[in-house]
């Protein structure tokens, strides 16, 4: 049975994709049968982060009847890893945009995806905010991972999140980012599962290494020995650990 997690943040800036490459690349390290699919079709990421060249087939050229989704699906350098990237240049979402599709496309395209490729793991990237794309990753996921900032714009837009995600029925859970150097971890993780009534996944500090890399590697790979793989590595247990994934 494969296992549907999405990745999501109220804003922009939170590093989101940038986690969901590492979790992909460390569960497939592992062993697990990966699929990742960018439905971000605004701001598209996860072909760049994963060096996937462009080609035939993308999740636009699905949604716009081009393709079947299992041929959109990419091979990447890593075994068992495969990338389904959100559109390869702007005249799909031009058309997108103006033509509209058929939202039941979506959760129809992650099943087949899920069972062509026998995936023990689909993780779905969305668009930040909320939208036809993101609502619709959420209603087919079996655990929703939120990214926010300790900020109260992000936080605010927690609420949001972990709303929706309760009436679609789905697990949810937290993941603080880019927290400042010194932060009392165990004082966050009580304050944020009191107030939002959802476990904190982990904390992610801010790395400049992280910075440095300019998108042009994923940081698992650059830096497999450093401590935020660790961090990546606690998410992921935190994930498993089924008990430990509120559902409202």
């Amino acid at each position: 049975m494969t296992r549907t997690i999405v990745v999501h943040s109220h804003r922009g800036g939170t590093g989101k994709s940038s986690v969901l490459a590492n979790l992909a690349l460390l569960l497939a390290a592992a062993g697990r049968r990966v699929g990742v699919v960018d439905t971000d079709l605004q701001s598209p990421t996860l072909d760049l982060l994963f060096g996937v060249a462009p080609g035939a087939g993308s999740l636009a050229d699905y949604l716009l009847g081009r393709c079947e989704i299992e041929a959109a699906a990419r091979r990447t350098s890593v075994p068992g890893l495969y990338v389904v990237p959100a559109r390869t240049g702007t005249a799909a979402l031009r058309e997108l945009m103006a033509t509209g599709y058929d939202v039941g496309l979506l959760p129809e395209g992650f099943e087949r995806l899920a069972h062509s490729h026998a995936l023990d793991v689909l993780l779905l990237d969305t668009h930040a905010g909320l939208n036809n794309e993101s609502v619709t990753a959420m209603g087919s996921a079996d655990v929703v991972l939120i990214m926010t900032r300790a900020d109260r714009i992000d936080l605010s837009g927690v609420e949001e999140t972990i709303a929706l995600a309760g009436r679609l029925a789905c697990r949810r859970a937290l993941v603080l980012s880019m927290a400042p150097e010194g932060v009392d971890h165990e004082a966050v993780r009580r304050r944020a599962e009191e107030v939002y009534g959802t476990p904190l996944a982990g904390i992610l500090p801010y790395v400049p290494e992280m910075a440095a890399l300019y998108g042009e590697r994923i940081f698992a790979e650059a830096f497999p020995d450093h401590p935020l793989v660790g961090e990546f590595r606690t998410i992921l247990t935190a994930l498993d650990a089924r008990d430990e994934v509120s559902r409202a």
